[in-house]
């Protein structure tokens, strides 16, 4: 795993998802375009748009930059697991009762309770590292949701071996399901893994090109019969 980032998902990302696109929809004119902000001040690192219907346009942002930590905290779990420190704290708390126990006197308090509360702790520690662990995965795949497009999806530069006997990265997958997202990632051969297909969104407006500041040109260059690609 130490040559995971070799390959980045910023230069194979917009390829495949156009690729993607163009089997999926018949399809032959795609703009795709990066760094687009919206009117809100949010940025989308890459959108590709295609024309749906007649005055109507399809948009599919793909999530990069943000995706470092997720890679970070996907390797970590992999590696270290939980962490070494959830085996401390009933070691910590054990000794707190027998010392506790000690001072009073009390051979109950000294010798059976840290039987009783190391377990406890050490599940509760476990618990609480899972909650932290889940929690920052949440943050990132919600400010992905964020971002206004009929999909979403977000690319990670990892490789396919993390994905193996992690717990994290099963429920990375499960809440991608859960939120709709599509997932990719890259690994040290350069190639593209599609992991999960993301689910559509319902717009409250005519498309969701509105939403982005760039809506005038975008809309002319995909309803036109020219194909451009912008950077």
């Amino acid at each position: 795993m130490a040559n995971q980032h070799d390959a980045k998902i910023e230069d194979f990302a917009s390829d495949y998802l156009k690729k993607h696109y163009t089997q999926q929809c018949s399809l032959s004119n795609i703009l795709v375009s990066h760094s687009e902000k919206t009117r809100r001040g949010a940025k989308a690192d890459g959108i590709l748009v295609f024309k749906k219907d007649l005055n109507e346009v399809f948009v599919a942002s793909v999530s990069m930059e943000q995706a470092s930590a997720l890679t970070t905290l996907l390797v970590n779990f992999k590696k270290q697991g939980l962490g070494l420190l959830r085996f401390v704290t009933p070691l910590l708390v054990a000794a707190g009762c027998f010392l506790l126990g000690k001072s009073i006197n009390n051979l109950l308090v000294m010798l059976v309770a840290p039987v009783i509360v190391a377990p406890l702790a050490f599940m509760l520690h476990s618990y609480l590292q899972k909650k932290f662990y889940i929690r920052q995965v949440e943050k990132i795949l919600d400010n992905v949701r964020s971002i206004p497009a009929d999909e979403h999806w977000i690319g990670l530069s990892v490789s396919s071996l993390v994905f193996r006997k992690n717990q994290l990265a099963n429920i990375l997958l499960s809440l991608c399901a859960e939120k709709g997202i599509g997932l990719i990632t890259v690994g040290q051969r350069a190639k593209v893994v599609l992991m999960h297909k993301p689910d559509r969104t319902n717009c409250r407006r005519s498309d969701f090109l509105t939403y982005y500041e760039s809506e005038e040109n975008i809309r002319k260059a995909v309803l036109g019969d020219h194909v451009l690609r912008v950077a």
